[in-house]
């Protein structure tokens, strides 16, 4: 079991095709109410898995390449460019590892402060806001400690925080019922552990930010994890109910878009994402916006149609995650990578010099204080002083 640089490209390529296909089938009414939303965001972790475990295992068959791809990874490997004369392969892995770096640093920086800085927020001590959350938290099965605070430098309820927990509140003035819903929504966020989810998979953008399926599934978590909650909330409730929680996510959304936009911190659940608080997507809840549903519109008709939701098929989940299994086993299967790439790094002993691979373009010349230099289309690549061993296997 080894990791490479072939291995770690399959790794991108399948992950690549899951989040694509995971991204299909959620955008079918048939799929969700077939496998439940549940489901779905556990086959998205499969695509994340994947990505995480670029391995080439013993059973892994090695499928030699030939042609521009071969060509291209040799340019990668072996050219030097630049003073220090270092490949553009290391290059673009220092460059991986820098970007990577600043942009975790750059996360935890932005958390730490956001979180700083909404501690010193009002906490809310009035009657209602003490009475509604306790009405919540007695008709949960579990009890969270949370604090409840507001302000006006927000436009969006919130919750944040993973040892400190907070639920932040608009400085605006509720209605019992709007406050119910509003805290209900984002305690079940707590309840469901989904900041911690939305955290880790922000962390995961950080380290593979190159690759363009990240944001895609990036994007389409937040927006399972927002529909999993909204539907969570709504369970066993009565049409009259639905119709009020969602008549309250409209109020705010109205609300939040006469304010100035404040930024939402990412690691954080809002009650909705700030792309709703456009022009647009004031426009859309009226009926009419071209080119694609709104995130907003999405969750309303999934809670709309939340009953045919929960029309899950043991039968047919149990296949489709069957399936998926066996995708994730074929994608470790095989492994594409150039032909040259089978010689290893075969070197002659006890002759001048040795030449190996297509075309005799990997060669090793020995000089007469013993050191052999190693050539590849007759640039130097490396020496080694000593006794070395050619294999023939490595020529082949």
């Amino acid at each position: 079991m080894q990791i490479t640089l072939y291995s770690l490209l399959m790794s991108v390529v399948w992950s690549s095709i899951l989040a694509a296909f995971n991204h299909v089938c959620r955008k079918k009414r048939f799929f969700i109410r077939q496998l439940g939303i549940t489901n779905i965001l556990f086959l998205y972790l499969f695509s994340i898995a994947r990505m995480l475990i670029p391995y080439k295992f013993s059973f892994t068959r090695v499928i030699h390449s030939k042609g521009a791809f071969t060509d291209l990874c040799e340019s990668a490997s072996v050219n030097q460019i630049g003073a220090a004369q270092i490949s553009p392969l290391s290059a673009l892995a220092a460059a991986w590892a820098l970007v990577s770096a600043l942009l975790t640093l750059q996360f935890a920086y932005q958390y730490l402060k956001a979180t700083k800085e909404f501690s010193t927020y009002s906490i809310c001590e009035d009657g209602q806001c003490r009475r509604i959350f306790q009405k919540i938290q007695n008709r949960s099965q579990k009890q969270i400690k949370i604090q409840l605070r507001y302000s006006s430098q927000i436009n969006i309820p919130m919750g944040v925080g993973i040892f400190r927990k907070s639920i932040i509140l608009p400085e605006e003035t509720y209605s019992d019922s709007e406050l119910y819903y509003i805290l209900r929504h984002e305690y079940t966020h707590f309840l469901n552990k989904d900041l911690l989810l939305k955290i880790f998979v922000h962390l995961y953008w950080c380290i593979f930010w190159w690759n363009p399926a990240i944001y895609l599934i990036k994007r389409d978590l937040a927006q399972i994890l927002e529909i999993k909650c909204d539907l969570d909330v709504t369970d066993n409730m009565k049409n009259e109910e639905k119709a009020a929680y969602l008549t309250t996510i409209v109020t705010m959304l109205k609300k939040a878009g006469t304010k100035k936009a404040a930024n939402t911190l990412y690691g954080a659940t809002a009650l909705f994402g700030k792309n709703d608080v456009l022009k647009k997507g004031r426009m859309a809840l009226k009926g009419g916006v071209k080119g694609g549903e709104l995130e907003i519109i999405e969750r309303f008709k999934m809670v709309s149609d939340s009953r045919g939701c929960e029309r899950k098929s043991m039968v047919f989940t149990g296949a489709w995650f069957l399936m998926v299994v066996m995708l994730v086993f074929v994608s470790y299967s095989f492994v594409i990578q150039p032909e040259n790439e089978a010689q290893g790094n075969g070197i002659a002993s006890g002759a001048e010099s040795a030449e190996g691979g297509a075309g005799g373009v990997y060669s090793v010349k020995c000089t007469e204080d013993g050191t052999y230099y190693v050539y590849f289309r007759e640039q130097v690549v490396g020496e080694v002083v000593g006794e070395v061993v050619w294999r023939d296997s490595d020529a082949r």
